[in-house]
């Protein structure tokens, strides 16, 4: 991975605005990043590939903890937010323990940035655990990252191409434009709570071309999932539940 500098601003807003968020995430419902925990699904569902939101039901056990649980999650939840404070400002490091990116410690300098592109952050709970995840990507190019807090440290827990985007329902899409022919590529991946693969589905869109290769159609009209070729109505189908989930309570910030 190439070795450049994020450009950083002055963060000094960042836990201001972010802890007096975390203060009515312990007491009613939003849709802002900071306060996704009630929509979120238990750690269970999580592995589900599946579209559907929880139910009421499963809303409701989340947040129905003892008061002395809400204490130590809210805790847990500002000593996360303060280490990743720490971590974009450059005075802590994230330990990969699985040596995806690095040889075992994630420095900020050495996450591969262009210089002169923006880089953004969201705040967005992916394992369930009630404590959100921190998650970069660049403006353009690069990689998408994400850190979990866990027993005190920052730790890389996913590491995919900047395609990707984080669900609302916790899971991650990938969405490629191409061309020769114009075509999209996905792929819906579910993780568990520890970061690891536990189902991955491809499926692509074409336009087909004729047999001089010059001129291509005007729609799509080839349909793969993963490596067979389906009908349109049978596609649609088939990827309905992948890519009607939305991602609008996630909001990225400029760093």
């Amino acid at each position: 991975m190439k070795h450049k500098h994020f450009l950083r601003k002055p963060l000094f807003l960042f836990l201001s605005t972010i802890f007096l968020s975390s203060l009515n995430a312990c007491g009613q419902k939003s849709t802002t990043t900071l306060e996704t925990t009630d929509t979120l699904p238990a750690s269970s569902e999580l592995i589900k590939v599946s579209s559907e939101q929880p139910s009421d039901s499963s809303s409701a056990q989340i947040s129905a903890v003892e008061p002395s649980s809400k204490r130590n999650e809210s805790s847990a939840y500002n000593e996360a937010l303060a280490a990743y404070n720490n971590f974009l400002s450059g005075s802590m490091n994230a330990q990969d323990l699985k040596h995806e990116i690095s040889d075992g410690v994630v420095k900020i300098k050495d996450i591969s940035l262009e210089t002169d592109f923006k880089t953004y952050y969201a705040l967005f709970d992916m394992n369930g655990d009630g404590i959100p995840e921190l998650h970069l990507r660049p403006a353009v190019g690069g990689s998408y990252l994400i850190f979990t807090y866990l027993d005190g440290q920052i730790v890389l827990w996913h590491s995919g191409p900047d395609y990707e985007s984080p669900l609302n329902n916790g899971a991650i899409l990938y969405q490629r434009d191409g061309a020769a022919p114009t075509h999209i590529n996905y792929y819906y991946l579910v993780l568990d709570s520890n970061g690891k693969e536990t189902s991955k589905v491809n499926f692509s869109k074409y336009h087909s071309v004729d047999e001089s290769v010059k001129t291509e159609s005007t729609d799509y009209d080839v349909f793969m999932m993963e490596d067979k070729e389906v009908s349109e109505e049978e596609w649609n189908s088939l990827t309905k539940d992948y890519l009607s989930n939305s991602s609008d309570i996630i909001v990225w910030k400029e760093i």
